[in-house]
């Protein structure tokens, strides 16, 4: 921990590096059960919230506050699986995972970009055929949140994912 931490700093790296959580993410399929968990209810919670929006229903708007409940505990569990790698302060990392946290962003950011890319294609042909633009103002307000929420959620996908096994502890010699 490095001498400049903040008491805020150091509660949150024991949070998200505590031993007992450990067991939930330990095996490669575990991580990547958690991370689908986490992309289906995310999906799921914006499906809710933009169907309710764009068809009055306002009943909808309680899907994404009922997907919260496995949302925020999928989230934690990302977390620790991560280490906080995304979440804590750069002053509490080490060089790897300052280098890790570098490779995860920059791999998120080429995967957004590429979709942003062919969202604005699809929209440019869509609009090039003769289609009146404001039809397409519901398609471009749900294409811009699903961008905007995957941009934010993409790098700790992408880092839960990257995760490598924790080494088998070696009996001991006596």
């Amino acid at each position: 921990m490095n001498i400049h931490a903040t008491r805020y700093d150091t509660w949150s790296f024991r949070t998200m590096n505590d031993p007992r959580i450990k067991r939930y993410h330990a095996t490669r399929a575990a991580r990547r059960g958690i991370v689908a968990t986490h992309a289906v209810v995310t999906a799921v919670a914006l499906a809710g919230m933009t169907a309710g929006c764009a068809t009055g229903r306002t009943w909808l708007l309680a899907v994404p506050l009922v997907a919260l409940l496995v949302w925020i505990p999928a989230t934690g569990l990302l977390n620790s699986m991560t280490r906080g790698l995304l979440e804590l302060r750069a002053r509490v990392l080490d060089e790897r995972q300052l280098a890790e946290r570098g490779i995860v962003y920059s791999r998120a950011h080429r995967a957004t970009s590429g979709l942003m890319a062919a969202a604005l294609l699809g929209f440019f042909v869509t609009t090039s055929t003769g289609d009146d633009p404001r039809d397409l103002s519901v398609p471009l307000a749900v294409t811009a949140v699903f961008l905007a929420v995957l941009h934010h959620l993409l790098p700790l996908w992408i880092a839960a994912l990257r995760v490598q096994d924790e080494p088998l502890d070696e009996p001991d010699d006596r």
